[in-house]
């Protein structure tokens, strides 16, 4: 080789020279992907308009709704604006302080008390409202504290550290059996966007905190923004390949990674109504009950009455349980009653001293009389007819029991 003239690369610059080509590329197939991801993002809002209602994990209470944002909610069924009020529920504001005889109702549940699928005005609480009023003399206030995804562990929470300091003379507990079991007990839908309890050998609650910063629960905020994510998911819903994401841990949502879910032949809250349901589902049911148990206690050591409002899912009110579990081959292989867990609302209730309004009978009556639904049919939640007739069910039971509510002197 002349003396002067260029040798070849030696191994560290062709090493170096090789890095920065497969960094172009990565970086030219990640901005590739990004844009398709920007690209499939826009057509999944034009096939399916995206909600933008926002919720936020709360260290104290867990998942609420966004204070004082007015948003949209969107299905098939419905577009609605939704409006939250100050302290993150679709409400509208209320004071803590209460005015001279006014007699004030909280009612605490999971989405149909929530109610996003209607306006304000058309929602359970303020038709109770509307209905209440109309009898005594506009001296009554429904506040509503229904949060989505939730069960009777995050309802005694909820009201524990948000119900109380309203000063209720009544709190309503809407009960929702076809997943409030469910949502109560963390070893069936663990979440970090919800607290929960357990019970100790000695009989004592353990206060389980939620996880706002955990990942899953940061991730599960961010994928609820994406069409494109909500799109897949509707997709796939209720098939085969849904089941097998979870089984392998691939997808994420409330209870699908559970040692649980990995086992489970039907959706898991329905097992529910299996007359003798694996474990650790009487672990469950008596957590739940008792969670109920606490809420009334609660209630009446800071001087309210207590109700608990039942709540039938459209396969209850319809009498459409065999086509709805036809889906699943393995249903046949149990044996299910579906009055199970409302009988068991009722036996407490009957056992330590609180009224019961089962909303299944009046519904369905409704129903065959009618033949048209009082819920959405695609998305499952009540119609606003559906909200009026729950606030027109649960005002005569009230209204029949004055005294017993302590309601004489509100007339």
């Amino acid at each position: 080789m002349p003396i002067g003239s260029k040798g070849p690369p030696d191994s560290s610059r062709q090493s170096q020279i090789i890095l920065k080509v497969a960094v172009q590329n990565l970086s030219l197939i990640a901005i590739g992907l990004l844009a398709a991801l920007v690209v499939a993002e826009g057509s999944a809002r034009l096939v399916r308009p995206q909600s933008t209602v926002e919720y936020l994990v709360d260290s104290e209470v867990g998942q609420i709704l966004v204070p004082d944002q007015r948003e949209r909610w969107v299905s098939r069924d419905f577009d609605v604006e939704v409006i939250t009020n100050d302290v993150g529920f679709h409400d509208v504001k209320h004071t803590i302080d209460k005015a001279e005889g006014v007699y004030r109702i909280v009612v605490v549940g999971d989405s149909y008390i929530e109610g996003l699928q209607v306006s304000i005005e058309q929602g359970f609480t303020h038709q109770l409202h509307r209905i209440l009023q109309q009898r005594l003399t506009n001296k009554v206030e429904v506040i509503n504290l229904g949060i989505g995804g939730t069960g009777p562990s995050q309802y005694y929470r909820r009201l524990q550290k948000i119900g109380m300091a309203y000063r209720p003379d009544l709190v309503v507990m809407a009960v929702h059996p076809d997943n409030d079991f469910w949502d109560s007990y963390k070893g069936l839908s663990d979440t970090g966007a919800k607290p929960f309890y357990s019970i100790s050998k000695d009989g004592e609650l353990q206060y389980i905190p939620p996880r706002p910063k955990e990942l899953q629960t940061r991730m599960a905020a961010l994928a609820r923004r994406s069409a494109l994510w909500l799109l897949f998911r509707t997709s796939i819903a209720n098939t085969n390949f849904e089941r097998w994401l979870s089984r392998n841990r691939i997808l994420a949502a409330p209870g699908a990674q559970t040692e649980f879910a990995q086992k489970a032949i039907i959706p898991v809250g329905w097992y529910v109504f299996v007359v003798q349901p694996p474990d650790p589902w009487p672990e469950a049911y008596q957590l739940t009950l008792r969670m109920i148990r606490e809420s009334q206690k609660l209630a009446e050591q800071n001087g309210a009455k207590f109700l608990a409002m039942l709540i039938g899912s459209v396969p209850m009110v319809q009498s459409k349980w065999k086509e709805t579990l036809s889906i699943y081959p393995g249903a046949r292989h149990l044996q299910f009653d579906f009055d199970k867990p409302f009988e068991a609302i009722l036996r407490l209730g009957q056992e330590v001293g609180f009224n019961t309004v089962n909303l299944v009978d009046p519904f369905q009556k409704d129903y065959q009389a009618t033949g048209q639904s009082s819920s959405w049919a695609h998305d499952g939640h009540w119609t606003p007819k559906g909200h009026q007739l729950a606030a027109e069910v649960l005002s005569n039971h009230i209204l029949q029991n004055l005294t017993a509510y302590k309601l004489n002197q509100h007339l």
